[in-house]
């Protein structure tokens, strides 16, 4: 067993050729991240090619990957309208991101949840990390 902790988070995005600002009037929130097509990438320095707009999970990493989902979509309820219309446009998606150490902890959706998902016509993408290894727990 690894002293790290397994960290985890979730976020709704888009990508588009679109104007990051206007889809912050239309939404009415503040993303956790945007860029506009043609802006630098900070630390790679290459141009980006699309615009980007995400809204990330307010829960601590440690938190179970279900319940920052459902915290997103908490978010988005308050302004259901405009994020369907924004999501439906720009095809947007639920992105689940794990750093598994320890070991992966499995995924359960209630039916609440994957009926979250279908309001906003979200697609999911999965980036699961495991950073563990066998060898390690023989030493």
């Amino acid at each position: 067993m690894t002293a790290e902790t397994n960290r985890q988070y979730a976020y709704f995005s888009i990508y588009g050729d679109f104007n990051p600002e206007e889809v912050t009037l239309i939404v009415g929130t503040s993303p956790s991240e945007a860029w506009r097509k043609g802006d630098t990438h900070p630390r790679r320095g290459f141009e980006r090619q699309q615009s980007h707009w995400s809204l990330r999970s307010r829960l601590p990493e440690a938190a179970e990957l279900e319940q920052h989902i459902l915290d997103v979509l908490s978010q988005m309820d308050k302004n259901a309208e405009a994020f369907r219309t924004i999501s439906t446009r720009f095809a947007g998606c639920m992105q689940l991101v794990g750093y598994f150490h320890d070991c992966y902890p499995g995924l359960h959706f209630e039916q609440e949840l994957i009926a979250g998902l279908a309001r906003f016509g979200l697609s999911m993408d999965f980036d699961f990390y495991a950073l563990w290894s066998d060898a390690r727990d023989a030493t």
